[in-house]
């Protein structure tokens, strides 16, 4: 089994890291270089960064058209291990591989296909989620799957959690998938249920709407954790919210005055931060950062911001 191993994001490190040491990693492929924060220097991805540490070879394209095809086929991998790679690959791509031709999904398949299934979880509730190695199909995300790793969700997680635990699972999962594969007990059957999908995360959905439920917003902010960051505004500058009290069943059990307009900034607790009337009760938050300026825990920033108290954000 020769390995070409497809993936841009840090939450496929681990797993390109595991699998180097128990199998064959022909070359690792991954996205092209991008310009840093400052845009003066290039950035490698981190699978970039991990496959030079490991030693492999590494193959950077901007689309995977035939330069991409003629770079891959010297290799002469017979199986495709993909991993938040972020492009999709073709049929003429796809037949470089006469083996098995695998994608690690941080979701229950069919459950949540799509670019932004971590996100998607938070964001939709979820009271469990999980990880799918699938078959790549020509459609998005709807190969017959592997197996799969069901885990509870407990309504804390932020995107950045969660990725880490993904991260860890994932390796473990890959490395029985292909164990599975290599001593021909692989056994995959076809997605059942009806699919929802994920869509890419944009900085206009970090938008903070008050008249949503401390639910709906709880999970919002957690979601959009670390980017692109839940959002509103306080005293005319962009104001960054980026942690909530509790888990998602608490969110909201202290009911809003009526009087009382959503958006404003009602009460704060040395546990529970600040709270803030929404629709159908108080959200607490703990972390609050302006914009340009570092973040701060909910007490702290209120000491520096005195009119915080009693203010309508929004």
């Amino acid at each position: 089994m020769r390995i070409l191993f497809a993936g841009s994001a840090a939450i496929a490190v681990p797993t390109l890291q595991a699998v180097a040491r128990h199998h064959e990693v022909a070359a690792v492929l991954t996205n092209t270089d991008k310009p840093g924060p400052r845009g003066r220097t290039l950035v490698p991805t981190p699978v970039k960064e991990a496959a030079v540490a490991l030693g492999l070879d590494v193959l950077q394209f901007d689309r995977l058209g035939k330069d991409a095809r003629d770079a891959v086929a010297p290799y002469g991998c017979d199986t495709l291990l993909c991993f938040a790679y972020g492009r999709i690959f073709g049929p003429k791509f796809l037949a470089l591989f006469e083996g098995e031709k695998l994608n690690i999904h941080p979701s229950l398949l069919p459950a949540l296909r799509g670019p932004s299934p971590i996100q998607g979880a938070i964001l939709a509730q979820l009271p469990h989620s999980g990880i799918s190695i699938q078959r790549i199909g020509l459609e998005m995300d709807s190969g017959d799957i592997l197996s799969a790793a069901p885990f509870d969700l407990l309504g804390d997680e932020t995107t950045l959690t969660l990725t880490d635990r993904v991260s860890e699972l994932s390796a473990p999962l890959a490395l029985e998938a292909l164990e599975r594969i290599k001593e021909g007990r692989a056994r995959f059957t076809a997605q059942s249920g009806e699919p929802t999908y994920t869509t890419l995360i944009e900085p206009a959905m970090a938008e903070l709407d008050f008249t949503k439920s401390a639910r709906s917003l709880h999970a919002q902010i957690r979601a959009m954790n670390p980017w692109p960051k839940a959002q509103t505004t306080f005293d005319g500058q962009r104001l960054f919210i980026t942690a909530v009290h509790g888990t998602l069943s608490e969110a909201g059990a202290e009911k809003r005055d009526p009087s009382v307009a959503v958006g404003t900034v009602v009460a704060k607790d040395r546990k529970r931060g600040v709270g803030i009337a929404v629709s159908d009760g108080i959200l607490w938050v703990t972390a609050l950062q302006l914009e340009k300026r570092k973040e701060l825990d909910a007490l702290s920033f209120l000491n520096g911001n005195q009119h915080l108290l009693g203010s309508i954000l929004g």
